[in-house]
């Protein structure tokens, strides 16, 4: 049942666990650094690879052509080669195109504390493997597809894990990053102590 945003508590005394951050289309932008920072705060550790290799973009368009001119095989391989040593439990956050990676990444590390898709989420792919699932939107989000979501959430919940949407009201895509037009200050916040409230619940 998707729940509404809202800002949440200050996290203390969190269980320690390593978390990647993908980041979006738009690459290592200063907003993946300050998500990173928030986390951060609540006692983990957190990894933010650059499958970029510094490319960044203002234009959102720019970010997507980069995408397809580099291509998506050869960025996911970016992105295997960048979490290689971390440990099979790290959690696995994505910001748009780094969601879609973090939900292609599930399968291969079964072990993932959680699974965090933020601006998007892609067909499933399969049985899902178990690990307990958020998802942070707007409302309307063109990289959002309510048959994937709803088809994700069935998967999920068949699996005996959680799955918890997190809608913000109105229209856009990364209000995560308040350097675009669709920030959201307070939408961003209130992600970040969900998924400190995730993982706080998910302890191995």
């Amino acid at each position: 049942m998707a729940r509404p945003a809202r800002p949440g508590r200050e996290w203390h005394s969190v269980p320690m666990s390593d978390i990647v951050l993908l980041h979006s289309a738009m690459g290592l932008r200063p907003a993946i650094g300050e998500f990173a920072d928030l986390l951060r705060a609540g006692g983990h550790g957190v990894h933010v690879p650059d499958f970029y290799e510094g490319a960044v973009f203002d234009d959102p368009v720019e970010g997507m052509n980069h995408r397809g001119q580099v291509g998506p095989k050869e960025l996911l391989t970016r992105v295997r080669a960048a979490m290689e040593g971390l440990p099979d439990d790290t959690a696995l956050i994505g910001f748009s195109l780094g969601a879609a990676f973090a939900q292609r990444l599930a399968s291969e590390r079964p072990r993932a504390r959680a699974v965090v898709l933020l601006h998007a989420l892609s067909p499933l792919r399969g049985d899902w493997p178990g690990q307990p699932v958020q998802l942070h939107r707007y409302a309307t989000d063109p990289f959002v597809a309510d048959a994937d979501r709803v088809a994700l959430q069935q998967a999920v919940e068949s699996s005996g894990a959680t799955f918890e949407d997190f809608v913000v009201p109105g229209s856009g895509h990364l209000f995560t990053d308040l350097d675009t037009h669709d920030g959201d200050r307070a939408a961003r916040d209130a992600a970040a102590a969900h998924i400190l409230d995730l993982l706080s619940r998910t302890s191995r």
